[in-house]
């Protein structure tokens, strides 16, 4: 009976996870569906496992079989550090084809659902493959990032002191008495 009590703690306390992780491959899903619609692709191969990828690949690579690469994962251990870098390889490919700069990189590698809803719904352009058509000016590609930078304070305006203009001029009001009553209940 505590067996089963602990299998029950262990299946509720997992529940949030397993929500968080399917909310985001909804969410991973729909956004791919609007990208590949913004790249003049059809949405539907979002639906379908590792055709989704294969197509991804295409619109955002140029080079369909480049998914391929991810069985290095399998490899235990030393699979993880080849298989990063083809992720990093392709979330910068689709930052390019969508013209977005390169810190979003790292949004679509580890936010990858929230991310691909922004760049599907927003009113970025689809520019190819690894952004070769990008023929935007290099200030044109920083104008949709965000500045940081220093910024010199000014001092503010000094206005003048015009209390000293402004006249009231109010009459004292009547002298009004006011008579108010309390009635008392009688005992």
């Amino acid at each position: 009976m505590d067996s089963i009590l602990a299998i029950a703690q262990d299946a509720s306390q997992n529940t949030s996870v397993s929500f968080t992780a399917d909310i985001m491959g909804i969410a991973a899903v729909v956004g791919m569906w609007k990208m590949f619609e913004k790249a003049g692709e059809p949405g539907w191969p979002a639906l379908i496992p590792f055709y989704n990828l294969y197509k991804f690949c295409t619109v955002t690579m140029g080079q369909p079989w480049y998914w391929l690469r991810f069985f290095v994962f399998i490899i235990p251990v030393i699979g993880w550090i080849p298989g990063f870098y083809f992720l990093y390889q392709m979330c910068k490919a689709t930052a390019q084809a969508y013209g977005k700069p390169d810190t979003w990189t790292w949004g679509y590698m580890f936010l990858s659902g929230i991310f691909y809803c922004i760049t599907g719904f927003d009113s970025s352009e689809y520019y190819g493959p690894m952004g070769v058509g990008d023929r935007r000016t290099t200030q044109a590609k920083e104008s949709k990032t965000v500045n940081f930078d220093v910024v010199k304070d000014e001092p503010a305006p000094q206005y003048q002191d015009l209390s000293d203009q402004v006249k009231v001029d109010a009459a004292p009001a009547q002298d009004e008495t006011v008579d108010f009553q309390f009635d008392q209940p009688e005992e």
